[in-house]
Parts: structure tokens; C-alpha cells; sequence
């Protein structure tokens, strides 16, 4: 048995019964999942910083969560007289008091420290500064000093610019001035520097012979990720080194006798998002299993747990609550048709449950399977679609033990045409009517979210309405392209026109049939996302099916709204003339589409024709003119005006 812990033990003995203190390990133990109120107490001025001041709310919240501590940082420099005898301000005093009881009433572990105290760390050798330090932990320990056990101290936060025998003088100061008043209140302690594992493994104890003793560290590592945001985490490599690290503290903690927090851990929201879970998730699994209690670090800001002004939680939240060391791991995913899972299982279950959770959704339940599964197929997953995964293993006593999450976007290997068949061509090619397929095998958009998702919203390509009815693709990101497959009536010479509108001007893209490759078109400037101009490329195209393929290189903001493909010296469709002078509505459309012909004046006809340019019916026009379709199969149809020598068409799309 360690020294210290003899130690313990004997006082307990002599004190008797009634005397009963919280020991250290005891106090450890019970703390077990924790979160900082940061950036709160600690600014010059309360909500000072990207935060208000504190509520009371907030502590109901983290209780309702799980967690079981809440570290509160707090700064005295800004509120302590500077000249002898260093009086801390009353009102001060009472405002944090008020912040600890909310934590203690609601049966809560609470830490107070003295964060951001850099007036002292960068001027340690100065004796007026040292007194002042003296000062605020005298008062400190004299206003808490009849608290209950849960209340504990921590002396001094990140000591950075302090040298470790520096910070050693001051530990064991401040400790013999705080047990001046609270001889049995838990005292965390640190070593130099940012606090790191290192400098906590070579601090010395402030007092050998005091018993209630607890050490700190934070951890950030890789600072490149966890503070930075760059590349991702979660390798094997990975985890090992956090739990070589860790050992190291164990085995520390294990010789000293003096139990571990991590008060401060995490890894900034910019971070690549499922590596952040991964980091967490490793972090817990491993402070649980060598025996920490940890406090991740919340700023409301870049570190954001909890949303405070809404009062919600993150995904986040899943790890810290619901990881354990002998949590279901090794979650690998196959995305070669419907996804297939596998997990490794570390205790017994009476149920694995698998959730999924779609783009912009919740996780939800698909599959809850027997307490030993360790594999699962997903046959309902859809080809294309992007999907996040977790393994829920619950266990007799009701808790859930979760795994990090994983992603996948379910390959296809099979294409074809939106509507069915190819388009014909010469024709007119929708832009947001491409191949049926997926993301990598007929488009690639950058973002999983069809945003603002006017149509195909099962896709991830941004779609938007246009003015005068249909559709346009919108949203456009360097890199993206759509592909749509085509059926060329007669080998020729075609001109391509892509219709365009951007308020800005300048993105560039190409369109290519097969392995014809067309020229690089720079979008003009039209005024707005809705005024359309045309861009027109040449190519000589083979008879017979192939895919056309529309490329994004450079995406000044523009959108785009069809490609019209005729034989080189055709007349084409009048440039602009669809949008502004041709609306057509309701468009899906279940029964009538209303054709309203604006500018386009005189005698003619409507004409509605499936995809193979086959006529299906033809209606006299009449100013505002309906057009019946509800008798028609489901699916797309060409409507055109034939009027004063001019043509103009639409696609529409008929649904049940």
C-alpha cells in the first residue's frame, strides 16, 4: 500500500466514524465525466468574451446531460486590489459563490482555480506579486472554507512562463496557506509549463505527508489537430500513443498514490468532424480505463460543447457521455452495395443496436440485433446516399455503450438515364435531370446537403426553382461535374449552348461528349441568378448513346439550366426567350400544367411530346392555355409553343 494512502487510512481510523472525509480516490472516482464552464468567469469582466455571464440553467443542463463535475475557471487579478492587503472584491467573491452552489446544490462536483493569472506567471521573482497570489488564496480558502467535500481547489491553471522549480515554490505555498482553513479540502496541483504529462510527472509533491492531494494535466495533442484543425486523426498509431501516455500517468499515479484529473482536453469544431469524435472518444476510453476523471474543455466558442443561448447539445455530447473502455470498437464499414458492418464487442450485451443517420437527420435505429452480433448488412442503404454509423452495445443495467461513428457513401456500379432513357439529340439536356448513380459515378458535389433541395432532393447536387417554372443546378464548387446520358440521332457537327446566369461573371466550365472534349467557356456577367446567357461550344459527335458530361473548373458563382444540342447551322431556341416569356405551372405537375406565353404573341399551337420527341397531343393556344396531363404515365415530356415563326419549349415533369 503507498505511503499515502496509509496515511489516509490511519487519520480515518483515529478520526472515528463521524469524522468521515471524502478521500481523493474516492472523490476521483465519483467525478468520472466532466466539463468546463470556460471563457465565462475567467475574461476581465464576466461575458466579456464570446459568452455572457453565467446561468443558472446552464448547471441543470449538464446535470440532465450525465456529467458528474463542472470545472469553473475563474480570474482574480481583475477584480483584487493591487496595493496591500490585496482585498479581493466582495461582490466578486459572492458572484463566484453563487456560480459554486449552483453546482453543489444540484449534487455536482465543482473546481474552482486561478486561471489566467499571467500578471504573476510572467513576474513569478517578484515578492510583491507572490504576496498578492498569497492573498487571493487566503481569501479564496476563508469565504469556500466551510463547503462541502465536492468543492475542490485547484492552485493555479497552465503556469506557461513559470520554471518548474518556480511553480514548485508555489504549489507547496499556497497548499500550506489554504490548510491553514481547510485542512481536509481536496487541492489539485500541476507541474510547469501548459501543464502537459510531462510536466506533471516531474513536478515535485507539494507536501508528502498531506493526504488529499490530486494531480492535473490538460492534453491537446496533436496541437496540430486538436488546436489547429488540420488533417484528421484516428489511427491506430493514433490511439496507441494516447494510451502510452496515459500509462505513463497511471503508472505515476499508481506510485505516488495521488489520483489524476484531466481538466482540460478537446479538439476545435473546424476540426475534420468524425476525426474530432474519434479524438474524444479515444480520449475517455482510455482517462476511464487508467482510472482519470476528465473535464473537457467547453469555451463556447471554438471548443463549443454545449450551445448555451439555445440550450442544446452537439454530437459531441455521444463520446463524452456515452464511451467506455469496454465500449463496442473497431467499427469498419463496406460500402460495396448495400453497407456492410463489423465491430469488435469488449463486454457483454444483451442487445447491439445499429444506428444510422442520414444527412441533416438524427441517428435512428435500423437494426437491433442479439447481445453477441458482431456484423450487420444493411440492405435498406441506398446507392449514392452518404450515411454515418454507430454501434450501440446496451448492457443488463440499461447503459449505452457507443462506438465512434463512421461515414460512407454507398458505392453504385450501375447508371442510366433520369427519366429512363437517353435524351435525345438533337435535344435539350436539364441540367438537373443527370444520370441516376451517385455521387463519383454520375456527379460529384463537394457538400452531402441538396441545398435549398427544389427537386431530386435524395441527391446531394443543389437544385433550385426557376422563375418562369422547372429547375436549375445552382451552387456550383470547383471540381463538381454531372454527367447525363445521350442518344445522337446522326453523326454530325452539333452545337452545344449552355445556359447560364450569374450575378458575378468569370467561373469557368466545359462540356464534353464521349472523348470529344469541348473548349473552356468563361460565364459572362448577366445581372442576376435567374437571366440566362448562352455558351456555346462545337463538337463532332458520333451517332448512337454516350454520355455528355458538364465540368465545373472554376465556380464563380453561377447556375445553370439546360444545354441545347442542335446539327451546326440549326436555328437554335432564341437566347432567353424560355425564362421570360414562356412560364409553365405547376411544374411537377399532376393533372393540368397552365402555359402562360408573356411576349410570344399570335396563332399557334402547344405541343407536348414524350423524350423521343414522339407528339402526344396538340392544343390550340388561347393566352393562358391548359394543357390536360393527368391521364400521362409519370415521368418527363417536352412542352413547346409553336407561334409566329418562333419555337419555344420546357421540360415537364408529370408525377401521381
Amino acid at each position: 500500500m503507498p505511503i499515502r494512502v496509509l496515511a489516509v487510512v490511519v487519520l480515518l481510523a483515529l478520526a472515528g466514524p463521524a469524522a468521515a472525509q471524502l478521500t481523493p480516490a474516492q472523490a476521483v472516482a465519483e467525478m468520472g465525466r466532466g466539463i468546463n464552464l470556460g471563457n465565462t468567469l475567467e475574461p476581465p469582466r464576466e461575458g466579456a468574451w464570446n459568452n455572457g455571464p453565467a446561468q443558472e440553467s446552464y448547471f441543470d443542463a449538464y446535470v440532465a446531460a450525465g456529467f458528474a463535475t463542472v470545472r469553473v475557471p475563474v480570474r482574480w487579478d481583475e477584480h483584487t486590489a493591487g496595493a496591500p492587503p490585496y482585498a479581493v472584491d466582495a461582490a466578486w467573491l459572492d458572484r463566484v459563490e453563487q456560480v459554486v452552489d449552483w453546482g453543489l446544490e444540484r449534487g455536482l462536483y465543482v473546481i474552482v482555480n486561478a486561471h489566467h493569472e499571467d500578471w504573476l506567471k510572467q513576474n513569478y521573482a517578484d515578492p510583491a506579486l507572490r504576496a498578492r497570489f498569497d492573498s487571493i488564496w487566503v481569501q479564496v480558502a476563508d469565504r469556500f472554507q466551510d463547503k462541502p467535500d465536492r468543492l475542490l481547489f485547484e492552485i493555479i491553471n497552465e503556469p506557461f512562463g513559470m520554471t518548474r522549480t518556480e511553480v514548485d515554490d508555489l504549489n507547496a505555498r499556497v497548499l500550506g496557506l489554504i490548510r491553514e482553513t481547510n485542512p481536509t479540502r481536496l487541492v489539485i496541483f500541476s507541474g510547469h509549463d501548459y501543464s502537459n504529462i510531462p510536466h506533471l510527472l516531474a513536478a515535485a509533491i507539494p507536501d508528502p505527508d498531506d493526504p488529499y492531494l490530486v494531480g492535473y494535466f490538460h492534453s491537446y495533442d496533436p496541437w496540430s489537430f486538436a488546436g489547429l484543425g488540420q488533417g484528421t486523426w484516428g489511427t491506430a498509431a493514433d490511439r496507441a500513443v494516447v494510451r502510452s501516455r496515459f500509462q505513463q500517468v497511471a503508472d505515476w499515479s499508481a506510485t505516488t498514490g495521488i489520483p489524476v484529473v484531466i481538466s482540460e482536453f478537446g479538439a476545435v469544431r473546424v476540426a475534420d468532424d468524425l476525426s474530432r469524435r474519434v479524438f474524444l472518444q479515444t480520449y475517455i476510453e482510455e482517462a476511464l480505463g487508467a482510472g482519470f476523471a476528465f473535464q473537457v474543455w467547453d469555451d463556447g466558442g471554438d471548443f463549443r460543447i454545449y450551445n448555451r443561448p439555445a440550450g442544446t447539445w452537439g454530437e459531441d455530447l455521444t463520446p463524452l457521455i456515452h464511451a467506455f473502455p469496454d465500449g463496442p470498437t473497431d467499427l469498419e464499414v463496406d460500402d460495396d452495395g448495400p453497407v456492410a458492418l463489423s465491430w469488435t464487442l469488449r463486454s457483454e450485451a444483451v442487445a447491439v443496436l445499429v444506428q444510422r443517420r442520414e444527412t441533416g437527420r438524427a441517428f435512428e435505429t435500423v437494426a437491433e440485433l442479439a447481445g453477441g452480433a458482431t456484423s450487420f448488412v444493411d440492405v435498406s442503404s441506398i446507392g449514392g446516399q452518404t450515411y454515418r454509423y454507430r454501434v450501440v452495445a446496451r448492457t443488463a443495467d440499461g447503459t449505452d455503450k457507443i462506438s465512434y461513428p463512421v461515414e460512407v457513401t454507398v458505392r453504385l456500379t450501375e447508371r442510366g438515364p433520369y427519366f429512363g432513357t437517353p435524351t435525345a439529340l438533337p435535344g435539350t439536356v436539364e441540367a438537373e435531370d443527370f444520370d441516376e448513380g451517385g455521387e463519383g459515378l454520375t456527379y460529384h458535389d463537394t457538400t452531402p446537403a441538396n441545398v435549398p433541395g427544389a427537386y431530386r432532393s435524395d441527391v446531394a447536387v443543389d437544385i433550385e426553382p426557376r422563375d418562369g417554372g422547372g429547375f436549375q443546378v445552382t451552387g456550383v464548387a470547383s471540381g463538381e461535374w454531372l454527367e447525363y446520358t445521350v442518344d445522337v440521332a446522326e453523326a454530325g457537327t452539333y452545337d452545344l449552348t449552355t445556359y447560364v446566369a450569374t450575378a458575378e461573371g468569370g467561373g469557368r466550365l466545359r462540356v464534353s461528349v464521349g472523348d470529344q472534349r469541348g473548349e473552356l467557356l468563361v460565364t459572362p456577367t448577366t445581372g442576376d441568378g435567374q437571366t440566362l446567357s448562352p455558351l456555346v461550344t462545337t463538337l463532332a459527335l458520333p451517332a448512337g448513346e454516350q454520355v455528355l458530361r458538364l465540368d465545373v473548373l472554376t465556380a464563380r458563382p453561377f447556375n445553370v439550366d439546360r444545354i441545347e444540342v442542335q446539327l451546326s447551322g440549326a436555328t437554335a431556341t432564341p437566347p432567353g426567350v424560355p425564362d421570360r416569356s414562356f412560364r409553365v405551372f405547376p411544374n411537377p405537375a399532376r393533372t393540368t400544367v397552365t402555359v402562360a406565353l408573356g411576349t410570344v404573341a399570335g396563332e399557334g399551337a402547344l405541343v407536348l411530346s414524350d423524350v423521343l420527341g414522339r407528339e402526344i397531343r396538340r392544343v390550340a393556344l388561347a393566352g393562358e392555355t391548359v394543357v390536360p396531363v393527368g391521364d400521362l404515365a409519370p415521368g418527363a415530356y417536352l412542352l413547346r409553343a409553336e407561334v409566329g415563326g418562333r419555337v419555344v419549349g420546357q421540360r415537364v415533369v408529370v408525377k401521381r
